[in-house]
């Protein structure tokens, strides 16, 4: 039977803005996903590289004030970098995957790496990251026009998608994660024009990806902490299946766990089906091999960035899934 794609979207929205440029962002993105999902499905992914506009970009860095995009020199050595990332997935298959019991410490050993070395690795990166993100966020609350146009885009996008009959699914990384969070909450709660009539539209799956929505912190910037004991008002009522993936040492992702802040209360109020398996799951302590691009600044330094997006693009449970709702799998 043909694959038909006509009525799928993936909507991808990125993290911390400094960032290549949309097109280049959007083309490593969906490059990314693909090969990801070949490694199981080689039909879909052909398929998906004939029909790009399955794809659909939800870019915010240009909201940022001064924001510079990434040069061309060093959008060429991120390419290269993430065809590495492409190129373990694709020769150790889903043995990529880490989380779920297996034992990590063996895991990096089969592959000549040490674990401890590769925390510590991880945390050498933690204050370039995290004060990035912390300059970002404090942007997006306290400047409420900047904070419009960071959602404007994935707004667009999904009013795109729900007029054409779609049913989307949404992957989120980092910062874009409470962003996407922030969106899909008005537009299950808001009354007023432009998101009254979506009110009951959802979408497939919200896949977030080294999420900082278990922090305390970010949980007080978004519109729902105005609703903690407004029963379904509290959370967003248009997402089908929440996944939510935490990689190995990212420091973003620290608070790793949605079950007690966002999955068993949604589960209580009715907000997943009843008696629907596997609408809300933790894959947690995964493997991200990303290696940073080298620059002068950071010579010498440990060069993993398991935050980074696209170690967690190509994790084998994220393409199996996302190829499952493609095919129409999705119970």
């Amino acid at each position: 039977m043909p694959i038909e794609l006509s009525d799928k979207r993936i909507i991808m929205i990125h993290g911390l803005a400094s960032k290549p440029p949309a097109k280049t962002t959007h083309a490593l993105w969906r490059d990314t996903l693909i090969e990801n999902i070949r490694v199981g499905h080689a039909e879909l992914a052909d398929r998906l590289e004939a029909q790009p506009e399955v794809f659909v970009s939800a870019y915010w860095a240009d909201a940022v004030p001064h924001h510079i995009p990434d040069d061309a020199d060093y959008c060429r050595r991120l390419r290269r970098q993430v065809e590495k990332v492409i190129a373990e997935r694709r020769a150790i298959e889903d043995a990529f995957h880490v989380g779920m019991g297996e034992k990590l410490a063996s895991f990096f050993q089969d592959r000549g790496l040490d674990l401890v070395k590769l925390l510590a690795g991880a945390l050498s990166v933690k204050d370039e990251v995290m004060n990035r993100f912390l300059r970002e966020t404090e942007l997006y609350d306290r400047d409420q026009y900047i904070a419009d146009q960071m959602r404007a885009t994935l707004e667009r996008a999904l009013r795109e998608a729900w007029d054409n009959g779609v049913e989307p699914v949404i992957v989120a990384h980092s910062m874009g994660s409470f962003i996407a969070y922030d969106v899909l909450w008005r537009f299950s709660h808001r009354r007023a024009e432009g998101f009254r009539a979506y009110n009951r539209k959802r979408v497939k799956m919200f896949a977030t990806l080294g999420s900082p929505l278990g922090d305390s912190s970010v949980k007080k910037l978004l519109f729902a902490r105005h609703h903690r004991h407004h029963g379904k008002r509290q959370f967003p009522t248009n997402i089908e299946r929440w996944h939510n993936y935490a990689c190995l040492g990212d420091v973003v992702a620290h608070q790793r766990n949605f079950a007690d802040s966002y999955y068993r209360p949604m589960r209580d109020l009715g907000l997943f089906p009843p008696g629907k398996p596997y609408r809300s799951i933790d894959y947690v302590d995964l493997h991200n091999p990303f290696e940073v691009v080298s620059h002068a600044g950071n010579q010498g330094r440990e060069k993993r960035n398991p935050h980074k997006s696209y170690g967690y693009l190509a994790q084998p449970r994220l393409g199996s899934w996302i190829a499952d709702y493609l095919l129409d799998r999705l119970l």
